[in-house]
Parts: structure tokens; C-alpha cells; sequence
């Protein structure tokens, strides 16, 4: 009984069919019978409150549909009926208004006129009306258009009558066969009849218009609508006694009074408007699928009253369309497209896309749920396909509607209100979600691909983040222009702060679009700089502020280069400086930014022809060398390094890191041409052959140690370097480098160095059977360790065929021992004696070259001779058979006060009277060179 009832609201007879139905199921068929009923004209549908409480009875329980049934529908048909009757007064209103303003000016007008809008009708009016008799109306007519709705209805309602009043008036003025006190009663009467119209909106009769001023008051008092400010007005001058208050209701109050009825009553349906505005945006916002009704609600509730009548005339049922919007393992901005029957994803993209919208209506088969219908394809509905395979997921396709039970259900997906985000699942099948190729999700922790709801025309990424960002809203500031994007939807929008770029991001999976913020500035121009987002491919990320806070850095990520991200990145000290590759990699691990290298201090950069790359930082360097991989500089190694110019100076490139020496935390590291040490003693550069001949002696582990000075110069040409040690190795363009440490260095020292008369080493120091010798430009040091002192000499070139040496100390002359016969003997030893003429005191110089000499005995003819080679201090000296080798080789060095000393080639010792004995007949040996006088002699050239 009581579904028959309910049924027969929609002129329904209810059969066994619809009778059998449970309360539930029959509040669905009620649903579909008035969606059928108002698919005809769905712009004005008559059964829409009875559609919305079917599907709020629906959503909330059985209970619920068994009272709709009860009192509910009929409330809801009740209130479409009202709203049905209001509709259709309105539109006999505005054809009333209309066919009397057409019939005020004599202008015939037929159905097809009187349907047009209110806009286009005055512009019927206005060309159709008299240039001459209708001037004023025209005028006003084209005024009213240019002005709004609002304005436009009142011309309509009243201005026409004004104007029209206006023009008569003026006719009667122009009208030369009249007397002034007929056309003072033609302006009577046509002032009463333009009151007429406006209080009562009739053409008043001559019997009318013929009352006097006070009946002609009285009539429209009789005959206005009680309630009314048009009555309230009237009436407030029939009690009036005075004329002039009577005149002035004909003349400006009865029209004054319907300006204020028609106030009233828009008033009245505007308020009614913004209620049902309300209760449409507050069930949209409900079920969280219809995000544009929402906003195009809000924005009808924040405009004008001409806005919220538009909403619900036609407003309300344009805002169903929507896209559906998945975060794919690429990103975000991808949609559900119809493509031609496929349901697929695709990335947002430029342009009107209709394939990727969805007008979101009640669902097929449950009207609390909901169908997708695509856009470009009418009638086709995201449908799921139980033949797809998928445990959990529903994968659909975009197919035709049939009209059956089954697809309805197919069709219809249902809200999980127990998941954040919006996840759908079949009708019939809760346990599964909506799911289309590519989608995030994961089945086996129920974490199922969520929707969001879009605009039908997807928005922009660039302005849906900036929309969505209030902070970064507040950084970027207001834009300035519109967005700039090329054919691969690649580009920017500027903003007062900033830009923000969509770029094609290529992940390691695929490519995709992507919004990041670059503010204006140096990371800007250096992005720029370097061709921007075609000439920068990877994975651009938001310009962020750098770790330390004094800087900012911007990164593109590059997954598909071995991760070798490129970094843009500056502070107010170094300028913006582009880092990338293996360098990046390295810069990165160790801290970016924020580590021990700081910020860059150039773009990376090449040295050579060899490949080498690099970057130099705050707080280090980076090299890359091909084939070999990176070298870092850093700390105190890396000051020295700057300090010198990098690799432009005699350093070089690194070719190691750096590590660790000796047992004090020394450091080290290797340049192409040189290395760098640092100790306790400071930091110190070796460079070019001053390096090299430090690596031939054995670095930190051979006898030098390791430097504690730079190359230093005294002289503006040759270099030196000292050592922990107490060595140092020095360098002259025409000597080369060569060591020199120990007490020789001591003695050179004390000399002058390398300003002496000896000049810079030309050998490193050598090993003598009793000492070291080190070879310079002027001369030599040597060093005993046989008792003998570090001297320093020059070997002289001896001009002289023959001499004579004679002792400083003893003032006697060598000569071979023994008597005159003696003088063959061999090997007879050597002494001194008186000096004479003798041969035996006589030497022949056999020159030997490098002023090496064999001193051969005039008398015997036998050579001076170390006997038996023998090293040792005292060791006789002899003369024996002449063969002019090793032992038998002496120099003459140079001395004090211009004497010399006899040095044996071979023991590298001076020719010394043994015991320091000055008498005749003292023997001669050879010692090391003391310096004492017994050891230096003068020659007499013989």
C-alpha cells in the first residue's frame, strides 16, 4: 500500500515487479524512475529533491528508505512540485515582462521572440524600436546592454516604462496643433498612466486615466496586492490630504514602490537560491566526488544573485565532470584516458583533452555510489573487467552501456569510506579496488591505488603546485606572465621571486613531467647559462637553501648516468658553480655543501690534453684523471696547493691522495710534478726536479726526511728546499738538483752557500774510502770519518812542467829517502830535506786531465806512490814503476794564504809529514786533510 502510494507520486502504478522489492531496493527503482523521468530535459529536471532523498536514504540505512517510502518521497515530490511551479511563474514573468514592453512600443513579437534570453530580447527591443518616437528607450536599451543582468531586468520591468514616459513627453512638447493647457492635460494623463503600469502593470483605460488625482490614488490603492510597497505607498497618500503628495505618488512613488516590490521579491529568491546552493555544495562536498560543483558552488554563493540563479538553472548540472588523477612510480599527474576503449594512464598534457574527463553521475546500479561516463565517447562507461586478472585489483575498460543489470553493476563503483584518499571497488565486489596499468599500489599490504579528483581540463602542474604550496606561494610571490611551454610540455611560469619549471624527468624507470622551483638569481643565470632544462636532462629538484644555511644549491638528479648528479650550487663568497660526474659524485658523498669541501669555487673545468678534470672548492679540490679515478686535495695540503695556483704551478695535477708518514701524523700527498708535505714544522710544496731528486733519495724514508720549507731562492735563479733532517736539495738550471746535507752542508754554509766562491752542488754528496765529498760549481767539500775535518777546496790546473814542494811548516822540500844510489830503489819512502836543486827534489807534472797529475821523480823516474794503496792514515808514500793509475793520481787543492795540498785521487787524503817533524830526513805518508801546516805546501816551478 504505502509503495503504491509513494510509486504514484511519480504517476507510477506499482506492479507485482516493483511491489515484491524490499524497501531498500524499491527506494533504488524510485531513484532510476525519476533519473528517467528527467533525462528528457536536463536542465530543468522536476524531480530532483526527490532523487536527492532517495540517494541520502540510501547512504544512511534500511530505516532510512523505509521512511522515504513512508512520508519522504512524497516531501521531496512536494518540494520539486514548488520548485517546478516557482521555475515556470519565472519564465511566465519574464514573458509577461517581455510581450509588455514589446506592446508599450508597438512592436509585434511571437513565441520564438518571447523565448529569447532577457539579454537578447532588449536587443529585439532596441532594434525593432523608433529612432524618432523611441528615443529614449533605445538609448537606455543600449545602456541596460552593457550593464548587468540585474540591470538588465530592471529596464525591462521598469526603465522602458521610464524612458517611454520620457519620450511621450516629449512628443507632446514637439506637438504644435496642441495648446499648452492640452498637452498639460495629455502630460497628466500620460504621468497617470506610466503609475498605472508601474503599481498595477496594466495600460490604464480613459475611465482611469480621466480620475482626478486624488480617485485616480484611491483606484490603485483599491486594486494593489495587499503586502505590497506599491499598496503601502498608495495608501499613505490617500490619507494624505495635501495634492501635492498625490502628485508626487503618480508622478515618481508608485514607480519608487515597484522598484521596491521587485527588490523585495528578488531578495526573497535569492535567499531561497543560496539555500538550495547550500544544501547541493554541502552533499557534493559530502561525497567527495564532485570537487568543480563545489568550487563552481562556492563561487555562485560568493557572486552575484544573477550567478546563484545561473547555478541552479544550469550551473549545477555543467559541474559534474572531473578527472581522475594516480601517482604513478614516474610521478604524479597522470589520468584515467579513454582511449578508445582502453582505460589507460597518461600524462597531463597542453590543450583540450576531453579523452581524460569523466562526467561523474549516480551509479548505474546504486545511486549512493557511482558511475564514470567518458566525455569523449558518450555513453561509455570505466567498466570492470572480471575477465582481467588481478587478486585485489579491479582493471577496467571504457565500454559502451547496454542497458543490462550486469554492466550497470560493472559500472558502478562505490566509495571505500574506510581508507584515507579516494578508492573505489565494484558494487558487488568490496574487497577489491579500481586499478588501471601503472597506477601506484601494493597488494600484498592493501595499500590500493587512491584517486584524486580533478578539474576536468587537468590543471597545469606548475599552478596546481603553486595553488596547493602556501609557502611556496609566499617565497615565488605573484606571477608575473603567463606560462612558457614548447610542444613537450616543457617550460616555466614566472613569478615576482622566481620560476617555476616543468621539465620531462627522467627517472630510471621511464620519463615524466616535473614541478621545481629556481628563484631568481646567480643559480638561476647559472642554470641558464648552461641551456636549461633540454641541455640539463635528468631529475631537476627544488632550489633549497645549502646545508649550512649560507648558500643554496639546486640538483639535477641523473639515475640513468650512474647516479652522477649535477649540482648547482652558491654562496655569497663563491659565486654559483656548476659541479657534476665522478667530481659531483665525490663533492656529494663527502657532504656537498655542507662537508669538508664546501662550496665550489669554478664551474668543473679540464687541464691539459690528457682528460683531466676538476673542481675547486672552499675547503679542497677535486680531480678526475681518465683511467683513474678521482684525487681529492684537502686541509692544510690543499692552502699550500691554492696558494701556489693549483695545477698551474710546477705542482701539477694530484695523482694520489693524500696519507700518512713517519710516526709524527705527517701527511703527504703526490702531484704530477711534485708533492706537498705537512708536519708539525708546517706545510711544505717540493716541485719539478727539486721533487725528483727527493724521490731518488727515498722520500721521507731516506736521509733527508721530510721538507720544512718551500722552494726558496737567495739568488732570483736556482731554488732550494730544507729538510727535517738538516739536509736540503738545491737547484740551478745548469746543475740541476742534488743534495747536500751533513756537516758539508754546515761548511758550505759557513762559506756563503751558494753565493760562496763554491756556487750551487753539481753532484749529489759520494761516498770516499774515508769520507763524503760533495762536487759544486767552484770546487768541493769533503768529510772525513778518519780524523780529519769537512774542507772545503778548489783543485788547481798547474802550468808548470816540473816542481819542487816545499813543507809550510818545516820550510824542506819532498823528495824521494835515502842517499843519491838510494834513489831507484823501489819502493823507497819519501821525506823532506833541505830544499835544493837536486832531482830527487825535482817532480815531472804528468797532466792526467780534470787537473788529475802524476808527479814522476826527476832522479829516478819513478811516480809518487800510496804504498801498497794502503787508506790508512800514515800510510808511507812511495814511489814506484809509473802506470798513472789510482794511487799514483794527486790533485793540487787550494789552501790558505795560496799554498796547496797534495790530494791523493785514490784515498782522497793530503800528503802530510808524519808527526808534524820539521827536520831533514822526516818521513812523508798521507793522512786526512786536517788542514794543519804540516799538510800544505808551496810549489817552486822548476
Amino acid at each position: 500500500m504505502e509503495k503504491g502510494k509513494a510509486a504514484a507520486e511519480l504517476g507510477i502504478v506499482a506492479g507485482p515487479e516493483l511491489l515484491v522489492l524490499n524497501d531498500r531496493n524499491f527506494t533504488a527503482a524510485m531513484y532510476y524512475a525519476a533519473d528517467d523521468l528527467d533525462k528528457p530535459h536536463p536542465l530543468e529536471p522536476e524531480h530532483q529533491k526527490v532523487k536527492e532523498a532517495a540517494i541520502a536514504a540510501l547512504g544512511a540505512s534500511d530505516d532510512e528508505c523505509t521512511t522515504f517510502i513512508r512520508t519522504g518521497m512524497a516531501a521531496a515530490n512536494k518540494e520539486d512540485q514548488q520548485i517546478v511551479a516557482e521555475r515556470r511563474k519565472k519564465q511566465e514573468e519574464d514573458r509577461t515582462a517581455k510581450a509588455r514592453a514589446a506592446g508599450l512600443l508597438n512592436i509585434k513579437v511571437d513565441d520564438g521572440v518571447l523565448s529569447k534570453s532577457i539579454y537578447d530580447f532588449i536587443v529585439h527591443l532596441e532594434l525593432n524600436a523608433d529612432n524618432h518616437k523611441d528615443a529614449a528607450v533605445k538609448e537606455a536599451a543600449r545602456t541596460a546592454l552593457k550593464g548587468t543582468a540585474e540591470a538588465q531586468w530592471t529596464f525591462l520591468t521598469v526603465g522602458v516604462f521610464d524612458e517611454h514616459k520620457k519620450d511621450v513627453d516629449r512628443l507632446i512638447q514637439e506637438d504644435k496643433d496642441k495648446t499648452e493647457a492640452e498637452k498639460a492635460a495629455a502630460l497628466s494623463r500620460e504621468a497617470k498612466a506610466n503609475a498605472a503600469w508601474h503599481a498595477l502593470g496594466i495600460r490604464a483605460d480613459d475611465a482611469l486615466l480621466n480620475l482626478t488625482d486624488r480617485d485616480f490614488v484611491v483606484e490603485i490603492w483599491n486594486r494593489a496586492p495587499r503586502g505590497t510597497e506599491v499598496h503601502g505607498a498608495a495608501e499613505a497618500a490617500v490619507r494624505s490630504h495635501n495634492e501635492a503628495d498625490w502628485k508626487q505618488f503618480i508622478d515618481k512613488g508608485a514607480k519608487e514602490a515597484r522598484l521596491r516590490d521587485i527588490e523585495n521579491l528578488l531578495k526573497k529568491r535569492d535567499e531561497e537560491n543560496a539555500r538550495q546552493i547550500t544544501v547541493i555544495r554541502t552533499q557534493a562536498a559530502k561525497r567527495r566526488m564532485h570537487p568543480a560543483l563545489v568550487a563552481a558552488a562556492d563561487a555562485a554563493l560568493a557572486g552575484s544573485p544573477t550567478d546563484r540563479e545561473r547555478f541552479l538553472r544550469v550551473g549545477q548540472y555543467e559541474n559534474l565532470t572531473q578527472s581522475l588523477a594516480n601517482s604513478t612510480q614516474l610521478g604524479p599527474d597522470f589520468y584515467i584516458t579513454d582511449d578508445k576503449g582502453k582505460a589507460v594512464l597518461t600524462e597531463w598534457r597542453q590543450g583540450d583533452h576531453p579523452e581524460q574527463a569523466w562526467k561523474i553521475e549516480p551509479g548505474l546500479s546504486d545511486p549512493t555510489c557511482f558511475s564514470f561516463q567518458s566525455v569523449a565517447r558518450p555513453n561509455n562507461y570505466l567498466r570492470w573487467r572480471k575477465d582481467m586478472p588481478g587478486h585485489s585489483r579491479a582493471l577496467v575498460a571504457v565500454d559502451p552501456l547496454d542497458g543490462s543489470k550486469a554492466f550497470k553493476a560493472e559500472a558502478t563503483w562505490c566509495l571505500n569510506d574506510m581508507v584515507s584518499g579516494i578508492v573505489l571497488y565494484p558494487v558487488n565486489a568490496e574487497g577489491k579496488y579500481l586499478y588501471v596499468e601503472g597506477a601506484l599500489d601494493d597488494e600484498s599490504t592493501r595499500s590500493w591505488a587512491s584517486w584524486v579528483v580533478e578539474p576536468p581540463h587537468p590543471t597545469m602542474p606548475i599552478d596546481r603546485r603553486y595553488a596547493s604550496d602556501q609557502k611556496l606561494r609566499d617565497s615565488l610571490g605573484k606571477p608575473v606572465r603567463d606560462a612558457v611551454l614548447d610542444a613537450n610540455n616543457v617550460g616555466y611560469r614566472e613569478y615576482e621571486k622566481g620560476r617555476l619549471y616543468l621539465t620531462r624527468d627522467q627517472h630510471q624507470l621511464g620519463t615524466s613531467g616535473g614541478v621545481h622551483v629556481i628563484y631568481n638569481g646567480p643559480v638561476l643565470d647559472k642554470y641558464l647559462e648552461l641551456g636549461g632544462p633540454y641541455a640539463l636532462p635528468g631529475v631537476l629538484t627544488d632550489q633549497v637553501p645549502g646545508r649550512d644555511r649560507k648558500g643554496q644549491v639546486l640538483t639535477i638528479a641523473r639515475p640513468r648516468v650512474a647516479n652522477e648528479h649535477l649540482y648547482i650550487a652558491w654562496s655569497p663568497a663563491t659565486g654559483a658553480h656548476v659541479v657534476y660526474g665522478m667530481i659531483g659524485t665525490t663533492w656529494a658523498a663527502a657532504g656537498g655543501e655542507g662537508g669538508v669541501f664546501g662550496y665550489p669555487h669554478n664551474d668543473e673545468s679540464g687541464y691539459g690534453n690528457a682528460g683531466v678534470r676538476f673542481n675547486h672548492f672552499s675547503g679542497g679540490s677535486i680531480y678526475y684523471l681518465p683511467g683513474k679515478g678521482i684525487r681529492t686535495v684537502k686541509g692544510e695540503i690543499h692552502k699550500k696547493f691554492a696558494s701556489l695556483g693549483y695545477q698551474a704551478s710546477r705542482l701539477g695535477h694530484p695523482v694520489d691522495d693524500e696519507t700518512g708518514f713517519g710516526n709524527e701524523a705527517g701527511r703527504v700527498q703526490n702531484f704530477s710534478g711534485g708533492a706537498i708535505y705537512h708536519s708539525r714544522s708546517g706545510t711544505a710544496a717540493l716541485e719539478a726536479a727539486i721533487y725528483v731528486k727527493y724521490a731518488q733519495s727515498g722520500f721521507d724514508n731516506g736521509p733527508l726526511g721530510y721538507p720544512v720549507s718551500d722552494g726558496t731562492t737567495a739568488d732570483g735563479v736556482g731554488r732550494y728546499v730544507n729538510f727535517s733532517k738538516g739536509g736540503a736539495i738545491y737547484w740551478h738550471p745548469d746543475t740541476g738538483a742534488h743534495i747536500v746535507a751533513g756537516a758539508i752542508r754546515t761548511k758550505w754554509n759557513e762559506l756563503g752557500a751558494e753565493k760562496s766562491y763554491l756556487g750551487y752542488p753539481t753532484t749529489d754528496e759520494t761516498a770516499l774510502p774515508k769520507g763524503r765529498r760533495s762536487v759544486f760549481q767552484g770546487g768541493r767539500i769533503d768529510w772525513s770519518n778518519d780524523g780529519g775535518q769537512t774542507i772545503a777546496y778548489k783543485t788547481l790546473a798547474v802550468s808548470s812542467r816540473a816542481v819542487a814542494l816545499k813543507g809550510v811548516q818545516s820550510g824542506r822540500c819532498l823528495q824521494v829517502a835515502g842517499a843519491v844510489r838510494d834513489a831507484d830503489a823501489n819502493p823507497p819512502g819519501t821525506e823532506i830535506w833541505d830544499c835544493s836543486s837536486s832531482d830527487k827534489q825535482t817532480w815531472d807534472l804528468v797532466n792526467l786531465g780534470d787537473n788529475k797529475y802524476a808527479l814522476k821523480n826527476r832522479a829516478s823516474g819513478k811516480c809518487l806512490d800510496i804504498r801498497s794503496g794502503d787508506m790508512k792514515n800514515g800510510t808511507p808514500l812511495d814511489q814506484a814503476a809509473c802506470h798513472q793509475r789510482g794511487s799514483q793520481q794527486w790533485e793540487f787543492t787550494t789552501a790558505a794564504d795560496n799554498t796547496v795540498a797534495l790530494r791523493s785521487v785514490h784515498s782522497a787524503k793530503v800528503a802530510d809529514v808524519l808527526g808534524q817533524r820539521t827536520h831533514n830526513g822526516s818521513a812523508v805518508g798521507h793522512w786526512a786533510d786536517t788542514a794543519g801546516a804540516n799538510q800544505r805546501w808551496t810549489l817552486i816551478e822548476r
